[in-house]
Protein backbone atom coordinates (compact mmCIF):
# COMPACT_ATOMS: atom_id res chain seq x y z
CA UNK A 1 0.00 0.00 0.00
CA UNK A 2 2.90 2.34 0.86
CA UNK A 3 4.58 1.65 -2.19
CA UNK A 4 1.36 2.02 -3.92
CA UNK A 5 0.46 5.63 -2.74
CA UNK A 6 4.45 6.89 -3.40
CA UNK A 7 3.72 5.45 -7.00
CA UNK A 8 0.73 7.10 -7.31
CA UNK A 9 1.83 10.79 -6.21
CA UNK A 10 4.92 10.66 -8.31
CA UNK A 11 2.84 9.55 -11.44
CA UNK A 12 0.87 12.82 -10.08
CA UNK A 13 3.65 15.41 -9.64
CA UNK A 14 6.86 14.43 -11.42
CA UNK A 15 5.39 12.15 -13.92
CA UNK A 16 2.79 13.70 -15.12
CA UNK A 17 4.14 17.48 -15.35
CA UNK A 18 7.81 16.80 -15.77
CA UNK A 19 8.71 13.38 -17.94
CA UNK A 20 5.58 13.49 -19.51
CA UNK A 21 4.66 17.11 -20.03
CA UNK A 22 9.09 17.33 -20.95
CA UNK A 23 9.80 14.84 -22.64
CA UNK A 24 9.88 15.99 -25.91
CA UNK A 25 12.27 18.91 -24.63
CA UNK A 26 14.69 16.63 -22.66
CA UNK A 27 15.08 14.70 -26.03
CA UNK A 28 15.38 18.37 -28.33
CA UNK A 29 18.94 18.59 -28.20
CA UNK A 30 19.35 14.89 -28.98
CA UNK A 31 16.83 14.83 -31.60
CA UNK A 32 17.88 17.56 -33.52
CA UNK A 33 21.56 17.05 -33.53
CA UNK A 34 20.78 13.25 -35.16
CA UNK A 35 19.10 11.07 -32.62
CA UNK A 36 15.74 11.48 -35.29
CA UNK A 37 17.67 10.27 -38.10
CA UNK A 38 18.76 7.15 -36.42
CA UNK A 39 14.75 6.43 -35.91
CA UNK A 40 14.29 6.95 -39.13
CA UNK A 41 16.66 3.86 -39.72
CA UNK A 42 15.30 1.92 -37.12
CA UNK A 43 12.24 1.96 -38.92
CA UNK A 44 13.59 1.95 -42.36
CA UNK A 45 12.77 -2.50 -42.64
CA UNK A 46 9.25 -1.58 -41.58
CA UNK A 47 6.78 -3.27 -43.46
CA UNK A 48 3.30 -4.64 -43.48
CA UNK A 49 1.28 -4.77 -40.62
CA UNK A 50 3.27 -2.89 -37.44
CA UNK A 51 2.92 -2.87 -33.93
CA UNK A 52 4.80 -0.09 -31.69
CA UNK A 53 5.30 -0.13 -28.50
CA UNK A 54 5.66 2.50 -25.99
CA UNK A 55 5.34 5.11 -28.37
CA UNK A 56 5.46 7.96 -25.44
CA UNK A 57 4.82 11.05 -27.30
CA UNK A 58 5.08 10.06 -30.81
CA UNK A 59 8.64 10.37 -31.91
CA UNK A 60 9.08 7.57 -33.96
CA UNK A 61 6.00 8.41 -36.18
CA UNK A 62 7.06 10.63 -38.59
CA UNK A 63 10.00 8.01 -39.50
CA UNK A 64 7.59 4.92 -40.94
CA UNK A 65 8.13 3.93 -44.69
CA UNK A 66 5.04 3.31 -47.10
CA UNK A 67 5.82 -0.54 -46.71
CA UNK A 68 3.96 0.01 -43.79
CA UNK A 69 0.02 -0.88 -44.36
CA UNK A 70 -1.24 -1.00 -40.64
CA UNK A 71 0.12 1.00 -37.76
CA UNK A 72 -1.25 0.30 -34.47
CA UNK A 73 0.50 2.32 -31.68
CA UNK A 74 0.82 1.17 -28.16
CA UNK A 75 1.54 3.13 -25.20
CA UNK A 76 0.49 2.81 -21.28
CA UNK A 77 1.58 5.58 -19.51
CA UNK A 78 -1.85 7.83 -19.29
CA UNK A 79 0.12 10.77 -19.34
CA UNK A 80 1.87 10.29 -22.44
CA UNK A 81 -1.40 9.46 -23.78
CA UNK A 82 -3.16 13.24 -24.94
CA UNK A 83 0.27 14.18 -26.17
CA UNK A 84 0.70 10.90 -28.01
CA UNK A 85 -2.95 11.36 -29.66
CA UNK A 86 -2.14 15.34 -30.89
CA UNK A 87 0.80 13.75 -32.51
CA UNK A 88 -1.39 11.76 -34.31
CA UNK A 89 -3.60 13.77 -35.24
CA UNK A 90 -1.32 16.37 -36.37
CA UNK A 91 0.68 13.87 -38.65
CA UNK A 92 -2.44 12.70 -40.23
CA UNK A 93 -1.20 9.03 -40.31
CA UNK A 94 -4.13 7.29 -41.35
CA UNK A 95 -3.83 7.79 -45.55
CA UNK A 96 -5.41 5.35 -48.58
CA UNK A 97 -4.02 1.86 -47.79
CA UNK A 98 -2.80 2.25 -44.39
CA UNK A 99 -4.71 2.17 -41.30
CA UNK A 100 -3.45 3.79 -37.54
CA UNK A 101 -4.78 3.04 -34.02
CA UNK A 102 -3.94 3.94 -30.82
CA UNK A 103 -4.65 1.07 -28.19
CA UNK A 104 -3.53 2.00 -24.52
CA UNK A 105 -1.77 -1.58 -23.51
CA UNK A 106 1.43 -2.42 -21.45
CA UNK A 107 4.12 -4.21 -23.63
CA UNK A 108 4.29 -7.31 -21.13
CA UNK A 109 0.58 -8.01 -21.62
CA UNK A 110 -0.21 -7.77 -25.33
CA UNK A 111 -4.14 -7.35 -26.39
CA UNK A 112 -3.10 -9.26 -29.63
CA UNK A 113 -3.52 -12.92 -31.35
CA UNK A 114 -0.27 -14.84 -31.72
CA UNK A 115 0.95 -14.24 -35.22
CA UNK A 116 -0.72 -11.07 -35.75
CA UNK A 117 1.99 -9.07 -37.21
CA UNK A 118 5.15 -8.37 -39.50
CA UNK A 119 7.01 -5.75 -37.92
CA UNK A 120 7.22 -4.82 -34.27
CA UNK A 121 9.10 -1.97 -33.66
CA UNK A 122 10.12 -0.35 -30.26
CA UNK A 123 12.51 2.61 -29.14
CA UNK A 124 14.28 2.62 -25.98
CA UNK A 125 11.36 0.83 -24.01
CA UNK A 126 13.25 -2.56 -22.27
CA UNK A 127 15.50 -0.03 -20.11
CA UNK A 128 11.82 1.05 -18.29
CA UNK A 129 9.39 -1.88 -18.51
CA UNK A 130 9.18 -4.20 -15.18
CA UNK A 131 10.58 -7.47 -16.75
CA UNK A 132 12.48 -7.11 -20.61
CA UNK A 133 12.39 -11.23 -20.51
CA UNK A 134 8.18 -11.06 -20.94
CA UNK A 135 7.88 -8.22 -23.53
CA UNK A 136 10.58 -9.93 -25.76
CA UNK A 137 8.56 -12.86 -25.00
CA UNK A 138 5.63 -10.90 -26.21
CA UNK A 139 7.72 -9.53 -29.09
CA UNK A 140 8.17 -13.21 -30.02
CA UNK A 141 4.52 -14.47 -29.24
CA UNK A 142 2.96 -11.38 -31.65
CA UNK A 143 5.21 -11.70 -34.39
CA UNK A 144 4.10 -13.94 -37.53
CA UNK A 145 6.23 -16.32 -38.86
CA UNK A 146 9.37 -14.36 -40.53
CA UNK A 147 7.94 -11.48 -38.63
CA UNK A 148 10.55 -9.09 -37.49
CA UNK A 149 11.83 -6.99 -34.32
CA UNK A 150 13.44 -3.21 -34.82
CA UNK A 151 14.77 -1.75 -31.33
CA UNK A 152 16.69 0.94 -30.52
CA UNK A 153 17.84 1.13 -26.74
CA UNK A 154 20.14 2.75 -24.93
CA UNK A 155 22.05 -0.01 -22.82
CA UNK A 156 24.70 -0.55 -20.67
CA UNK A 157 27.86 0.62 -21.73
CA UNK A 158 30.72 -1.44 -22.83
CA UNK A 159 33.55 0.67 -20.84
CA UNK A 160 33.34 -1.23 -17.94
CA UNK A 161 34.67 2.31 -16.34
CA UNK A 162 31.40 4.20 -17.42
CA UNK A 163 29.11 1.26 -16.91
CA UNK A 164 30.54 1.45 -12.97
CA UNK A 165 29.16 5.25 -13.47
CA UNK A 166 26.10 3.86 -14.44
CA UNK A 167 25.52 1.55 -11.27
CA UNK A 168 26.29 4.90 -9.20
CA UNK A 169 24.06 7.01 -10.83
CA UNK A 170 20.71 4.42 -11.67
CA UNK A 171 19.69 4.85 -8.25
CA UNK A 172 18.77 8.62 -9.47
CA UNK A 173 18.55 8.13 -12.59
CA UNK A 174 15.53 5.94 -11.93
CA UNK A 175 13.32 8.65 -10.21
CA UNK A 176 14.69 11.37 -12.71
CA UNK A 177 13.67 8.99 -15.55
CA UNK A 178 10.21 7.33 -14.27
CA UNK A 179 11.56 4.07 -13.83
CA UNK A 180 14.63 3.87 -16.57
CA UNK A 181 17.21 1.45 -15.77
CA UNK A 182 20.02 2.75 -17.91
CA UNK A 183 22.33 0.33 -16.73
CA UNK A 184 20.68 -2.57 -18.05
CA UNK A 185 22.45 -5.41 -19.89
CA UNK A 186 19.97 -5.10 -23.08
CA UNK A 187 21.77 -6.26 -26.08
CA UNK A 188 22.43 -9.54 -23.89
CA UNK A 189 18.80 -9.93 -22.43
CA UNK A 190 17.57 -9.87 -26.38
CA UNK A 191 20.60 -12.58 -27.38
CA UNK A 192 19.52 -14.67 -24.97
CA UNK A 193 15.68 -14.80 -26.22
CA UNK A 194 13.79 -17.11 -28.45
CA UNK A 195 14.75 -13.81 -30.93
CA UNK A 196 17.86 -14.13 -33.24
CA UNK A 197 19.62 -11.01 -33.90
CA UNK A 198 20.13 -10.52 -37.28
CA UNK A 199 21.50 -6.88 -37.71
CA UNK A 200 23.20 -4.66 -35.24
CA UNK A 201 24.90 -1.28 -35.06
CA UNK A 202 26.39 -0.01 -32.20
CA UNK A 203 26.12 3.66 -31.62
CA UNK A 204 25.49 6.29 -29.10
CA UNK A 205 22.67 8.94 -28.51
CA UNK A 206 24.05 12.35 -30.06
CA UNK A 207 24.50 15.27 -27.48
CA UNK A 208 23.68 12.60 -24.70
CA UNK A 209 25.43 12.82 -21.23
CA UNK A 210 28.64 9.84 -21.12
CA UNK A 211 26.30 7.30 -18.71
CA UNK A 212 23.56 7.35 -21.17
CA UNK A 213 25.02 7.72 -24.37
CA UNK A 214 25.41 3.93 -25.41
CA UNK A 215 23.04 2.38 -28.14
CA UNK A 216 22.07 0.19 -30.17
CA UNK A 217 20.34 -0.33 -33.37
CA UNK A 218 19.23 -3.50 -34.49
CA UNK A 219 16.84 -6.39 -36.27
CA UNK A 220 15.68 -9.33 -34.97
CA UNK A 221 13.73 -11.93 -36.05
CA UNK A 222 11.78 -14.80 -34.53
CA UNK A 223 13.65 -18.18 -33.75
CA UNK A 224 11.20 -20.85 -34.99
CA UNK A 225 9.84 -23.38 -32.27
CA UNK A 226 10.82 -26.35 -34.01
CA UNK A 227 14.39 -25.17 -33.87
CA UNK A 228 14.83 -23.92 -30.18
CA UNK A 229 16.87 -25.30 -28.02
CA UNK A 230 19.63 -24.42 -25.87
CA UNK A 231 22.04 -23.94 -28.34
CA UNK A 232 19.94 -21.87 -30.61
CA UNK A 233 19.45 -19.23 -27.89
CA UNK A 234 23.20 -18.51 -27.52
CA UNK A 235 23.22 -16.00 -30.08
CA UNK A 236 26.44 -13.81 -30.43
CA UNK A 237 26.15 -9.96 -29.72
Amino acid sequence: MVLKAIRSAYDATWGRYAFAGLYDRFLARSEAAGLSEKRREMLAPARGRTLELGAGTGLNLPHYPDAVTELVVTEPYPHMIPKLREKMDALQLDRPGRRTQLIVAEAEHLPFEDNSFDTVAAAMILCTVKDPDVVLREIQRVLKPGGQYLFLEHVRNPDKKIARKQDLIQPGWFLFGNACHCNRPTLETIGKSQLRIIDLKRDKIPAAKEFIEAMVIGRAEPIPHEVINADDLSVAV
